[in-house]
């Protein structure tokens, strides 16, 4: 929001230079992001008389002004402009004047004549970009004077950025508050009144609200009899200083209204609503409303309008309708003020994709009782500036008053908090001057709120208000006393600390995606229709199609990264990332995982790693390497049918009968949906799995004495058989006495009948308490072959 110095100060007095006014409102909360002062440009530019005309002797495009510039002489001036005439009052540029487009005016001769001067345009002022001659002026303003006064221009104009909760602050009024609290100077409001000659406005009009909830107030007031016109130059100069445009008269005390009391305001063409009356309520299905930008827009049953007997009129805290818009031909006006819901306003914005310097102010909350004040003062310029006759009375809708918050505030407590120590009398004193009412006792404040600062609600609020206006730097920088506990450690930290560090090691990089995901990734993941996975939690207000549901698992995310990558080609891809779901369910879980991607190529390009695909054991090692850093060791792998993965290439991490996650080469359908050209390999796991499994404790084991004895076996067994099938019956059989197994070579072909695979192993037996004969060793690996035969059909290969 726009402010200007010269405009500020007919609310309240101070002599803060520039500079200093702007820090101190950044202090007080109001941030200034810039500090222009528009007529700096202009100097050595001021208004000039063109007194006399004649031609220039050696060229017939050009003329010889003589020019009024109120001092002794007149400057004789060459001028090429076609609108030049003898009376006009324009822009004279003196010389060692410099322009706004970089001209510096020198003495010159022009085809052999003299030329003391310039007179300009606006687009030479940089004011506009029009060019087709010499910008006019008003008759009425003294010659001689700098252009930078005539026009408003010396000023200094302050861009805010007033945060979403100071809605009190979106006005001139209300910046002065924050200075009165600064100075302690008084207010200076505008001093309204008007006489009321025409019929009892409740003979002429009517409102209606049919939505109280979306719209607490209606005010309106009736003006026959004015004449539209344009503004008053300095009307046109204070909205044009903050960056409004000017239209007419009615309009322009419409925004000048909204500057200052921070109330959005609208006209009507009185007799362009039917039955002359307003009703406040829902659209309805399939109406239609053409706004002031003249574009028609479809409007929902969610949006509040305002409406004639008939028909939508205006779309209510947005924008006004092009139908009832004021025009040349309006004579009486009806006049409006209100407030609307601010989750409504800003509902309605969004969903039309509009933005308004009344939907802004509203959507974050309006004075509820500035209502009516802002009316009457919006009636009374329009008499002043605009003529009519004003309607006995103001309709005022105010079905459900709301009266104003009391809060109780402790001059103790609020010390306590800011380490302060301050007075109850200084205390009272800023309250006050924020516009607060203070009843004050020995040890209780009872705080009545304004309708203004509906921000604040509770006591920290008010030690706040107390703490921005004292000073932040009055308030002592102090150590914090007492212990400091130390927390416990979670271990969810620990296990995510571990599984980063490994993964990072192991050259994978970390990445942070949306939370939002795209409701058609289902489909490509291969997801079937009851897997609760695809039952995603939709957002009301999505970004994109693409963003509209949360996310509920890790991988597309993923597959989308390594897509992107390959389109930018990149081909080696490591990619992990560790963050929540959403699942859709009664508890509305947001359980964490740990996902990752291996696709491309691995390796470092040098002859010792040269590159390479991955393949199914890369993957495997980070699988196996995430459970080993979270010291879990006890878990099987079970081949899964999850139809996100290759069958056959994938398999599920048990912990007993728990899945905690799964790990595998990614289907053919799947890479062809994320157009990924090669093998792309995935992990997954349970974060809240994980760390209930997680060991982080080390425990010492003494170094034996008895040595180990190491036998290979080689099995022939059917295709369907896994491998760890062998491996769980070995350590099942051999009990404490098998230390280790190991499986080092899988094979099939010539040597083992067809619907068959070798499977070899090494077995390490070892005993704690003796060692181990080669009589003991060679009856428990008999036993081992005869159980696996009997339980798997093995044949030992010989």
């Amino acid at each position: 929001m726009n402010v200007t110095l010269n405009w500020l100060k007919n609310y309240i007095d101070f002599e803060f230079p520039a500079n200093e006014l702007a820090d101190r409102l950044t202090m007080l909360g109001i941030e200034v992001e810039s500090i222009k002062q528009p007529g700096a440009e202009l100097e050595g530019v001021v208004v000039g008389s063109v007194n006399a005309i004649k031609p220039h002797p050696n060229a017939d495009k050009l003329v010889l002004c003589q020019v009024d510039i109120g001092e002794n002489e007149e400057l004789q001036i060459v001028c090429g402009a076609p609108n030049v005439r003898e009376g006009m009052l324009a822009p004279v540029a003196m010389i060692g004047a410099t322009l706004p487009i970089g001209l510096t005016i020198k003495r010159a001769k022009l085809r052999g004549e003299t030329s003391q001067g310039m007179l300009c345009s606006e687009k030479e002022l940089a004011l506009s970009e029009g060019a087709a001659g010499l910008m006019a002026l008003s008759t009425d303003i003294p010659v001689g004077i700098p252009l930078s006064t005539a026009l408003g221009l010396d000023d200094t104009v302050f861009e805010l950025e007033i945060t979403p909760n100071r809605p009190d602050c979106l006005s001139l009024i209300g910046v002065a508050r924050e200075i009165r609290a600064e100075t302690g100077n008084p207010l200076k409001l505008p001093q309204v009144e008007f006489n009321e000659d025409g019929p009892d406005v409740r003979e002429v009009t009517s409102v209606t609200i049919e939505d109280p909830d979306l719209c607490p107030r209606y005010a309106a007031r009736v003006i026959r009899g004015v004449k539209i016109g344009q503004s008053p130059l300095w009307l046109q100069q204070r909205l044009e200083s903050v960056g409004i445009g000017v239209i007419n008269n009615i309009v322009d005390i419409t925004n000048f209204v909204l500057m200052e009391y921070g109330q959005p305001l609208h006209a009507f063409d009185y007799h362009k609503l039917t039955e002359n009356r307003i009703v406040v309520r829902r659209a309805m299905a399939g109406e239609n409303l053409t706004t002031l930008d003249e574009i028609e827009r479809e409007l929902t049953s969610d949006m509040l309008v305002i409406a004639d007997a008939e028909k939508p009129v205006a779309l209510a805290g947005v924008m006004g309708g092009y139908d009832s818009e004021i025009t040349e031909a309006t004579c009486d006006v009806l006049l409006e003020s209100a407030y609307f819901n601010p989750s409504s306003i800003r509902a309605t914005a969004k969903a039309l994709g509009m933005s308004t310097e009344a939907s802004y102010r509203f959507e974050r909350g309006a004075d509820l009782g500035i209502v009516l004040a802002a009316l009457d003062r919006a009636t009374q310029l329009i008499v002043e500036l605009v003529g009519g006759t004003i309607c006995k009375g103001v309709v005022d809708v105010y079905p459900g008053e709301q009266p104003l918050t009391e809060i109780r505030l402790r001059p103790k407590r609020v010390n306590f908090v800011l380490g302060t120590e301050i007075e109850p009398e200084t205390m009272e004193e800023i309250l006050k001057r924020l516009g607060f009412g203070v009843a004050a006792s020995e040890s209780v404040f009872r705080v009545t709120v304004p309708s203004f600062r509906s921000d604040v609600t509770r006591e920290i609020d008010l030690i706040e208000e107390i703490a921005r206006v004292y000073g932040y730097d009055n308030i002592p920088t102090t150590l914090p006393k007492g212990d400091i506990p130390v927390p416990a450690p979670d271990p969810k930290v620990e296990v995510r600390r571990r599984i980063k560090q490994f993964l990072l090691a192991a050259g994978m990089m970390e990445v942070v995606n949306y939370s939002f995901s795209d409701p058609n990734s289902f489909d490509k993941m291969r997801f079937v229709a009851d897997n609760p996975l695809r039952n995603a939690i939709p957002l009301q207000n999505p970004l994109s199609p693409e963003m509209s549901v949360l996310r509920t698992t890790l991988l597309p995310g993923l597959l989308e990264n390594a897509q992107r990558n390959r389109n930018h080609q990149i081909d080696t891809i490591a990619l992990f990332e560790i963050g929540s779901v959403f699942i859709h369910s009664d508890e509305q879980k947001e359980p964490e995982r740990v996902s990752g991607v291996l696709a491309g190529q691995v390796g470092d390009g040098v002859y010792s790693n040269p590159y390479r695909q991955p393949d199914f054991y890369d993957i495997k090692g980070l699988a196996e390497g995430v459970l080993e850093v979270c010291g879990i060791a006890d878990y099987t792998l079970q081949k899964t049918g999850a139809p996100t993965f290759h069958p056959g290439r994938n398999a599920a991490v048990m912990l007993g009968d728990r899945q905690i996650g799964i790990f595998g080469e990614a289907h053919p359908e799947v890479l062809e949906n994320y157009d990924l050209p090669y093998k792309a390999y995935l992990f997954d796991f349970d974060m809240e799995a994980l760390v209930d499994a997680a060991i982080f404790a080390k425990r010492f084991e003494p170094i034996s004495v008895y040595p180990k004895v190491e036998r290979d076996l080689a099995i022939v067994v059917d295709k369907a058989v896994l491998s760890d099938m062998p491996t769980e019956l070995i350590y099942k059989t051999g009990g404490e006495l098998v230390e280790s197994v190991r499986l080092f070579d899988v094979y099939e072909g010539e040597q083992v009948p067809e619907g068959k695979k070798s499977l070899a192993y090494t077995i390490i037996y070892h005993s704690a308490a003796e060692t181990l004969t080669d009589k003991a060793v060679n009856a428990l690996h008999d036993k081992i072959v005869k159980r696996l035969n009997q339980k798997l059909g093995a044949e030992l290969r010989m």
